[in-house]
């Protein structure tokens, strides 16, 4: 009896780790210098957020995501947007991109930060 109750737990743990769906998805978001990348990383280690891994010179973010968390894509996009950052879905808010370092500033034309001089 006692073993059919954890075969039983066993079963039912298995089925509920694995069935939780991932999705993958890449996509654009604006940023300037290693700064924005970090700021943009960093707002994505929340929970239900796999991964995230940005790459500046392409300006592309790779980020893996459980759909029962966020069950809508622009729900991901938003993250960034919510820091300053625009996605080819989603325009930051003017009060947020304003919050940004001036560096930082994309729609402004590309600028040195000093985190990224040699």
């Amino acid at each position: 009896m006692k073993n059919t109750i954890l075969l039983c737990f066993a079963f039912f743990w298995t089925i509920y780790v694995f069935g939780q769906k991932k999705a993958d998805t890449t996509f654009s978001v604006s940023a300037a210098c290693g700064m924005c990348e970090e700021r943009i990383e960093k707002a994505y280690d929340v929970k239900g957020i796999v991964m995230a891994d940005y790459n500046l010179k392409t300006k592309n973010l790779h980020v893996v995501y459980k759909t029962k968390l966020f069950p809508d894509i622009l729900d991901v996009h938003r993250i960034a947007a919510n820091v300053g950052h625009d996605t080819d879905k989603i325009k930051a808010s003017d009060e947020a991109y304003n919050n940004l370092h001036g560096c930082c500033r994309y729609r402004d034309g590309k600028q040195e930060c000093p985190s990224d001089q040699k």
